[in-house]
């Protein structure tokens, strides 16, 4: 019997050796490490180390040593399984169904096809006579960098990594596996073609994967590699390799969106950084820093989903035991732009003028309101308080002195509607405060929203004269899936190649990430626009209009009890009207 080796991945990557062993022996921080005596042999001397870094154990007494599920077979006398099973129960992780009759994976295998494309890659960066290697040049990246890094070129060709893999005896079975080609109506072409390449390393310095960023118009802009057996997005973090020390050494890490951010802050000597490989960043990659350390810096883009993946990275980093600040850097620009403009030392003062992420969150609270005013003042106060709930009472204590000092207002009016609020989610969560946010996301995960705008998109692909219908009707897309589809079903290359057709749905799905294409695939299978395009979006278009009814009179009725407590008579009639203009 064997266990998917994917699910021994993720396992390891969600639970703690210090914590395992802790349970069973004395551990007392050594250093980077933590030591006590060996529980495999009599010992008064603590020889048996244990490293919460590389999650790997060892005593140099007997010469016991390996990680996390070695220790409980050995200590508990489990057989492999057994072991695995007893850290799954003891975490609460359930066991995949079909882990005792999964294959064997011949990862290694894989690690050697990916090395032989990262060096198919960094052999045609060599050249000065590629576009690949002009514009890292003139973005200011050095051969030394370029060298750490193994920064490559993908050349614009349609079969170039193919055939050069194929001469080496790599299966096209395994070069879809591991997403580095693609299959068409005429054969097998390179997903990667005319972009920058970043090879992706784990901890142990494999390459699983590869980023690509394109060179001219071509889209989108960033391409990874798909999932596979070797590459788990949620499991890594970009240049974790190279930087883990300094990360442990600094004991902080800055966390940035873009692989150049990354290679270009390293070059200017900021070197405790890594990026999140272009998703959102996961519970399993917070609790990966965490072994390096707890204290976190994030960097997002300061536009709308720069702020919101702020906002999810706090609460995800925060559940992962450490410290959240947020980087703030002036005239929009990212960290590359600002440290090649400022240098070093400008940077750095930056960081250490990082607020903490409870600031943040109410700063980006305030946005939208006029806090002039009273009544928005209380919209305001409202809003903070699912973030006030969140804190611990010491830290609760101190954002409540800073709100009534700012707003003069006194501690004890804010901690009643604190008071309130809390009552008020646990009987009626969907309304007042909470409706925009159940809301949110709902339409984030899913559900009815998702469901009417991916059945928008496959008209489109049916019928690109649709794109033009959208926005003549107002038609927005408001799910991350929908709107992403909605961005690449406009470009020119798309409808160009569909030559008056529809839209082949292959190019849609290249440019979507694992998750979202199977997402889209599933709703391509579910949704049937039938003979009557135009009927289907009359419809879809009644239930877009009739859901933005029911959120607006949802929102008034809301803003009409606060106008009551307020005793607004003024804003009270305003509201009355307008609720009969929806009604």
């Amino acid at each position: 019997m064997a266990i998917d080796n994917n699910f021994i991945d993720d396992l390891k990557s969600r639970i703690d050796i210090v914590d395992i062993i802790g349970r069973e022996v004395a551990l007392k921080k050594a250093g980077s490490s933590y030591k006590g005596l060996c529980p495999f042999h009599s010992e008064k001397t603590p020889s048996f180390s244990v490293s919460e870094q590389n999650q790997f154990f060892h005593c140099f007494g007997c010469g016991e040593k390996g990680d996390a599920i070695a220790f409980v077979r050995r200590f508990y006398n489990l057989t492999f399984i057994e072991a695995v099973e007893k850290i799954c129960e003891d975490y609460n992780i359930p066991m995949p169904e079909d882990s005792y009759s999964a294959p064997k994976v011949d990862y290694d295998r894989y690690y050697e096809i990916n090395r032989k494309a990262a060096r198919f890659f960094y052999r045609n960066m060599g050249g000065s006579g590629n576009a690949g290697y002009h514009y890292i040049r003139r973005r200011g990246i050095s051969d030394e960098t370029i060298r750490i890094f193994g920064l490559g070129y993908a050349p614009d060709q349609w079969s170039a990594l193919y055939d050069f893999l194929h001469g080496e005896g790599v299966s096209d079975e395994d070069m879809l596996k591991l997403g580095l080609i693609q299959k068409g109506k005429r054969g097998y072409y390179d997903k990667f073609r005319n972009r920058v390449i970043f090879p992706i390393f784990n901890t142990s310095g494999k390459v699983i994967g590869f980023g690509g960023r394109a060179l001219g118009d071509t889209m989108p802009k960033y391409l990874n590699s798909s999932e596979s057996e070797i590459f788990l997005k949620k499991n890594n973090l970009y240049a974790l390799n190279f930087t883990r020390k300094d990360i442990a050494d600094e004991d902080q890490v800055l966390i940035v969106e873009g692989y150049m951010d990354v290679v270009s802050l390293y070059q200017s000597g900021v070197r405790n950084v890594v990026a999140s490989l272009g998703t959102a960043l996961t519970e399993n990659q917070a609790k990966l820093i965490s072994r390096y350390t707890k204290n976190v810096i994030l960097s997002y883009d300061a536009d709308n989903a720069g702020i919101n993946a702020a906002m999810r990275g706090i609460d995800i980093i925060r559940g992962a035991g450490c410290s959240v600040r947020i980087l703030r850097i002036s005239d929009g620009k990212d960290p590359d732009e600002f440290i090649k403009k400022n240098g070093k030392e400008a940077f750095l003062k930056l960081v250490r003028a990082s607020v903490p992420a409870v600031d943040f969150k109410l700063d980006v609270l305030k946005k939208g309101l006029d806090l002039s005013q009273d009544l928005e003042v209380l919209q305001f106060i409202r809003r903070c308080v699912p973030v006030l709930t969140s804190l611990s009472p010491v830290e609760q204590n101190i954002y409540v002195k800073k709100l009534a000092q700012e707003f003069s207002l006194s501690e004890m009016a804010i901690e009643s509607e604190i008071r309130a609020g809390t009552q008020q989610a646990s009987v009626l969560p969907a309304q007042n405060q909470g409706v925009r946010e159940t809301r949110r996301r709902r339409r984030q995960n899913g559900g009815a929203v998702l469901r009417l705008e991916l059945s928008m998109i496959l008209l489109i692909t049916d019928s690109p004269d649709y794109l033009t219908r959208l926005q003549q009707d107002g038609f927005l897309f408001r799910t991350a899936l929908g709107s992403k589809c909605y961005a690449i079903l406009q470009d020119p290359a798309l409808i160009a190649a569909a030559g008056g057709m529809g839209i082949d749905l292959n190019r849609l799905y290249e440019r979507l990430e694992p998750e979202e294409e199977t997402s889209l695939r599933r709703a391509a299978q579910e949704i049937r626009i039938g003979p009557e395009e135009e009927v289907f979006y009359q419809d879809c278009l009644a239930r877009y209009r009739l859901d933005q009814y029911q959120e607006q009179r949802t929102e008034l009725l809301s803003d009409l009890q606060i106008a009551e407590k307020m005793g607004d008579e003024q804003e009270m009639q305003k509201i009355a009207e307008q609720l009969m203009e929806v009604e």
